[in-house]
Formats: C-alpha cells, structure tokens, sequence
C-alpha cells in the first residue's frame, strides 16, 4: 500500500500537467482521507470537490493507486469549472440533491465533462510520466557505473576523437588543393599532348618533358644552347661573292658585269681585235 507521501509525489507531478490541460490559475487544495468504514462500502464514497473552500477530498483505503490519481483529475475539472465562473451559486445549491446528475441537466453535462476530460487527462500524463521515469532511471543508473576513472577515460576519449576528425579534415582539404593544382582543364590537357607529339616527331624528343628545350644548331657549331636569332647571324656569308646556284637555273650576272655564259665569247672577241 502506498503512503501519503508517495501519493503527493504522484499528485505534486499530475497537477502541472493537468493545469497546463485545463487552464487553471491556481492549484487546489487537495487532502487524501483514510476511512476503513468507507473502503468496506462497495458503493462508498472515492473523492468530491467543495465549492466552499475550493478543496478536494480522496479517499485513499483499498484502493488502487492508479485509482486514486484518477479520481483526483476527475475532481479538478470541476475545480476548473469553478474557477471558470461556470458553477454559480444555483449550481452550488442542486449539488445538495444526491441525484443531481439525474435531475439537473447542467450539472450533469458538467459531470460527463468531468469524466471524460478527467480520464483522459490521467490517461496522458500516466503514459507521459512512465517515459520520463524511464529515462530517469536509465539515466541514474549510468551515472552510478560512472566513476571518477571512466569519466576521465570517457572525456579523454571525446577530445581524441575532435582531434582525430578535425586532423583528417586539414588533409583532406590539403590533398584536395594539392590536386587542384596538379589537374589540368580538358583544353590544356590536349594542347600539352599535341605539342608532345609534335616536338617528338620533329626533334626526336617529348619538349613538354624538359624545363627548357634546346634551340636549332642553325650555324652548324654544335652549340645548341645558343639562341636562334644569335645563331642565324652567324649562319650568313661574311662576303657576297660565292652566289647559291639552284638546279635548273641559269647564274644571273651582277650589275656592270657580264654573265658568266657571255664571258667565254666576249674574251674569244677581245683576243681577235
């Protein structure tokens, strides 16, 4: 059988939600009555609100628990039909009759109230008072395997893992810049393979594959560092005298001499003068 006290923990918890339910400004008074007479009763008396001094009475002897807390959300809806200004003094006086329900059609729409409002009520705070105390509990029961050690080892383990995270998170955004660096745009890509393919075709080697390529020997002195326009310079003849003949044509002579397919006659004319 529970005690009085425990019965207040269980009311201390159902009177919040049922105000935040109902709507009333102030919680009642609420006294829990042991009658053994009553209890032997089989229609005896369970719980009544009084108007007068805005009190509840329970009757708690023999009876179940989830009973009792019943009967208490059952009296606080007519506690807030009270307060609500709806019970008048007329209403006060047809509670007298102990066959109101019957004869008053208005208290007995209040009573209907009362008890489905006072069910339900109970209903959701039961189911919502049994979650919480299960987390309570699971909760109470962890924190009692925790000892000063574990909650050290547990802590340590937590910084470890931020840690761990934000170390692999700065390599990755390393190795991703890294790759942005090396990763060459599709156009890119193609102009540095055809310029591979032709500098290997026309110089024997990939140009791409070295820093800096070598320039044409133009001058023919096998110094391939030096620069092409240097070489070229080089290249040309230091004197105009030796002309390049091309095959298939014939030599043209210079201005004021004669060409040199006349120089045989003209010398045979001299020699006859």
């Amino acid at each position: 059988m529970l005690l009085k006290e425990q019965y207040q923990v269980l009311v201390k918890s159902l009177l919040p939600f049922a105000q935040s339910k109902l709507g009333f400004n102030k919680p009642p008074k609420i006294k829990f009555i042991e009658d053994e007479d009553n209890s032997k009763n089989p229609l005896g008396k369970t719980a009544y609100y009084s108007p007068e001094n805005k009190e509840i009475t329970i009757f708690i002897t023999n009876r179940h628990p989830k009973d009792i807390l019943r009967s208490v959300a059952h009296e606080l809806v007519h506690y807030n039909q009270d307060e609500d200004g709806r019970l008048t003094q007329t209403m006060r006086q047809g509670l007298q009759d102990k066959n109101y329900t019957q004869n008053n059609t208005t208290l007995r729409k209040f009573e209907e109230e009362a008890y489905l409002n006072g069910n339900m009520i109970f209903r959701d705070w039961e189911d919502n008072y049994k979650n919480s105390s299960k987390k309570i509990i699971k909760i109470t029961k962890e924190s009692k395997q925790m000892n000063e050690s574990n909650i050290r080892a547990t802590i340590k383990k937590l910084v470890e893992e931020i840690i761990s995270e934000e170390k692999e998170e700065k390599e990755e955004k390393k190795s991703k810049k890294e790759e942005d660096k090396s990763t060459l745009s599709l156009s890119e890509w193609k102009n540095q393979e055809l310029f591979g393919l032709l500098s290997n075709k026309f110089f024997g080697r990939n140009l791409t594959e070295t820093a800096k390529p070598d320039f044409l020997d133009l001058d023919k002195d096998g110094d391939k560092k030096e620069s092409m326009k240097k070489a070229a310079k080089q290249s040309k003849p230091k004197t105009k005298e030796k002309e390049i003949l091309v095959k298939g044509m014939k030599p043209k002579a210079k201005k004021g001499k004669v060409p040199p397919q006349l120089q045989k006659y003209v010398k045979s004319k001299k020699e006859k003068k």
